[in-house]
C-alpha cells in the first residue's frame, strides 16, 4: 500500500461532515491527559468532529476548544452508531469499560478502535466483537488477550499475532520496533518498520489510537486506517528527531505537532 493515495482528500467544497465523526472515550481519574492526546491527534489528523467522553469535569476550554465534550456516561453513546470510536486510554480496567464494550456490539457499532484499558477489559472478559473493529496491543496486552506470557509473545510476534486473530477475527496491530498489522481484509501480516526509539514513552500509543480512529472516520478501511496511521506515527517520530532533537526527549505533544507536517510531505504537496 502507498501511504500517498491512501491519505483523504479534500476539494473546494468538501465540508467537515467528510472528516467524519471521532468519539474518543478516555480519561478517568488521575489519567484525563489519555484522551487529550488521542482527542488532539484525531483533530490533527483529520476528522472533521472530534467528541471526547472523560472524567475531567473541570475542562481547560480555552486550551481545547475544538473538543465535544461528553461525560463517562454510557448514554452519551446513545445514536452514535455512525461515529467511529476509540476507546481505551486511561479508562481503567472495569466493569464500566466492559460495559462500554458490550453496550456497542449490542447496538452493532461497525467502526470501534480497541486500545489500551479496553483491551485489558476484553482480555479478562472475552467476548465476540465484530469483525470491522479494531484491537490495537503492544506484546504485553496481547499476551493477556491470549492468556499467555509475555515472553511468549516476544518469541514469536507473528505466530502470537495470527493466534489473536483467530481468536477475534478482526483487524489486530501488534505495536512495537516492527508493527505488524493483520486483518480479515488480507490475512496476511503486512509489516510496518518506520518506528523509532523516540516512540518509547507513555502517551504515544494514544495518539496512534486518535489518528486511526480519524483516518478511520474519513472513509478509510480497518487495514488501511491501521496502515497508515502507524506509518505516519512512525515518520513524525523520525522527522522530530531529524530536526536536531534527542529521540530520550521527544513527548507526545511533540508528536502531534508532528503530524501535520508528516501528512503534508507525504502527499507530496508542492
Amino acid at each position: 500500500m502507498k501511504i500517498q493515495k491512501l491519505l483523504p482528500k479534500r476539494t473546494r467544497s468538501s465540508s467537515k461532515i467528510e472528516g467524519g465523526k471521532v468519539f474518543i472515550i478516555g480519561g478517568g481519574k488521575g489519567l484525563y491527559g489519555a484522551g487529550i492526546l488521542s482527542a488532539l491527534a484525531s483533530t490533527k489528523s483529520g476528522a472533521g468532529y472530534t467528541h471526547l467522553m472523560t472524567g475531567l469535569y473541570t475542562f481547560p476550554w480555552v486550551k481545547f476548544p475544538d473538543f465535544i465534550l461528553h461525560p463517562l456516561k454510557i448514554n452519551e453513546l446513545k445514536k452514535k452508531e455512525e461515529f467511529t470510536v476509540g476507546i481505551g486510554p486511561g479508562l481503567g480496567v472495569n466493569t464500566f469499560t466492559h460495559n462500554l464494550l458490550k453496550f456497542m456490539t449490542q447496538k452493532k457499532f461497525k467502526n470501534v478502535v480497541v486500545d489500551a484499558d479496553a483491551l485489558g477489559s476484553l482480555a479478562k472478559n472475552p467476548f465476540k466483537i465484530p469483525a470491522t473493529w479494531i484491537l490495537t496491543p503492544h506484546e504485553g496486552e496481547l499476551a493477556r488477550l491470549l492468556k499467555i506470557s509475555s515472553s511468549a509473545v516476544k518469541k514469536d510476534r507473528e505466530k502470537s499475532l495470527r493466534d489473536a486473530f483467530k481468536k477475534f477475527q478482526c483487524t489486530i496491530i501488534l505495536k512495537g520496533s516492527e508493527t505488524l498489522i493483520i486483518s480479515p481484509e488480507s490475512k496476511k501480516i503486512i509489516k510496518v518498520k518506520s518506528q523509532t526509539t523516540a516512540l518509547a514513552k507513555a502517551g504515544t500509543g494514544d495518539v496512534l489510537l486518535g489518528m486511526i480512529s480519524a483516518f478511520r472516520a474519513q472513509g478509510l478501511s480497518s487495514l488501511q486506517s491501521c496502515f497508515l496511521g502507524c506509518t505516519l506515527h512512525g515518520k513524525a517520530a523520525h522527522a522530530w528527531v531529524k530536526k536536531g532533537n534527542d529521540h530520550l526527549s521527544m513527548r507526545p505533544l511533540d508528536l502531534i505537532e508532528m503530524i501535520p507536517q508528516t501528512i503534508y510531505k507525504a502527499r507530496g504537496t508542492k
